[in-house]
């Protein structure tokens, strides 16, 4: 999940997400509040999060706006993991992989050379966390397997037959669900959640909020996809 802004998950959404899976882990891309947003949401939201099981999340150009001090203190206390331009290694079932947090990159605070240096030493199967799409385009991408993002809540404002109301040319290129991304060095899957909350003006138009469940196989050759 991404981009909570003043968004407030509910038992019915909890419910809703636990009838489809329990979750080895759960991702948050960002965005967690937004300036003037009560403390309070961004918690409860965290506690009903980890109901689900363990989460890891990145901040977002949103959360620096806000006071992430504050709220990087609640969540270390609620023990949601903030993955601050560094990897962790998960291991199950015989098997390791790597996930990556890369920090924001508007608010200039991404550094995959720091993030990528334990996952370039020890390869395996690489999943990069990082709010913003658009982090990708400077980033050596050989050897990360998938990115999940978000930032872009799929336009919030999405006109059939027009598109998103305001974005970029970027944005609309990779707008939302999953691409193919070409970088500098190499090449990845990313996937771009439309997000669960809004930002500017609290109104979604044809663009519906988003949960995901990703699951991850031991291919023949020991490989994870």
């Amino acid at each position: 999940m991404s981009d909570f802004h003043r968004r407030r998950l509910t038992e019915s959404h909890i419910a809703q997400i636990q009838r489809h899976s329990q979750a080895a882990m759960v991702l948050v891309g960002g965005d967690i509040t937004e300036f003037g947003a009560p403390l309070a949401y961004s918690v409860e939201n965290m506690e009903r999060l980890r109901r689900l099981g363990p989460v890891a999340a990145v901040h977002g150009n949103h959360d620096y706006k806000a006071n992430v001090r504050e709220l990087d203190d609640k969540l270390n206390q609620l023990g949601v993991k903030l993955l601050d331009n560094e990897a962790i290694r998960l291991e199950q079932h015989g098997h390791f992989i790597w996930l990556v947090g890369w920090d924001d990159y508007s608010s200039k605070r991404t550094n995959v050379k720091l993030a990528m240096n334990e996952p370039q030493q020890e390869p395996a199967c690489t999943i990069v966390l990082t709010h913003d799409p658009l982090a990708l385009r400077k980033a050596e991408l050989k050897g990360i397997d998938l990115v999940l993002s978000g930032h872009t809540h799929g336009g919030q404002i999405y006109l059939p037959g027009y598109g998103p109301l305001r974005t970029s040319k970027f944005y609309r290129k990779y707008l939302s669900g999953w691409h193919t991304f070409t970088g500098l060095k190499g090449s990845t899957a990313l996937f771009i959640t439309k997000g669960f909350g809004t930002s500017h003006i609290p109104l979604r138009l044809f663009c519906k909020p988003e949960a995901h469940f990703i699951t991850l196989r031991s291919g023949i050759d020991g490989r994870i996809s």
